[in-house]
């Protein structure tokens, strides 16, 4: 039994999956622990912490991408850029990063930035707000569920349309869940739900 590149390759792939899912948790929590914070001082580590990981999520995409352009140049035919599978995956990356780098990116650098002029005290009103925004949470859930299906489209290599339909129900699943999340932080923090931000509920 010996080491192949195409073995340590993979490893490599599966090492900046693990290392993205991590990171994912991290802001996962940080989006709750902002949104439950009763005092700016909370919120200013906590913004720091997203101002810094946020960022390297892009680094992260382009590693899997490029880890996994060699994977299939190594594996002689038997993947194939035509593949259902991996056709699914690469769409799902590149609509997730599209979508963060459109919508989570901004209010994110909005969000530290007014964490970083407020006043110590009590959370303001409109930062409170931008603690649960729907578009910044569905979209956060969104691909860390999405990018689970494309780890299981990885392991199970299925064909046809069940290829999407495993992305979608995960990206559902994951809608489901921040807006349970959503629902549950306002009721707690007796935030009023503006009509804009009712989409989550629907």
């Amino acid at each position: 039994m010996h080491l192949t590149l195409y073995g340590f390759v993979l490893f490599l792939h599966i090492a900046v999956a693990i290392v993205a899912f991590m990171m994912a948790g991290v802001m996962h929590a940080a989006l709750q622990a902002m949104a439950r914070a009763s005092d700016v001082r909370e919120l200013r580590s906590w913004g720091r912490l997203v101002h810094r990981l946020d960022p390297v999520f892009p680094f992260a995409a382009l590693l899997l991408l490029g880890f996994g352009a060699w994977l299939i140049h190594l594996s002689d035919g038997e993947i194939r850029w035509g593949d259902g599978w991996l056709l699914t995956a690469l769409i799902t990356l590149i609509v997730v990063e599209g979508l963060s780098g459109a919508l989570i990116a901004p209010k994110a650098k909005a969000a530290v930035k007014g964490i970083e002029q407020a006043p110590d005290g009590p959370v303001p009103i409109d930062l409170r707000r931008l603690t649960v925004d729907p578009a910044v949470w569905h979209i956060s859930h969104v691909a860390t569920f999405g990018f689970a299906g494309v780890v299981l489209l990885m392991a199970a290599k299925p064909a046809g349309v069940l290829c999407p339909i495993i992305v979608v129900v995960a990206a559902a699943i994951g809608v489901a869940v921040s807006a349970a999340q959503l629902r549950a932080l306002r009721a707690l923090a007796g935030t009023p739900v503006s009509p804009s931000s009712r989409v989550e509920a629907v």
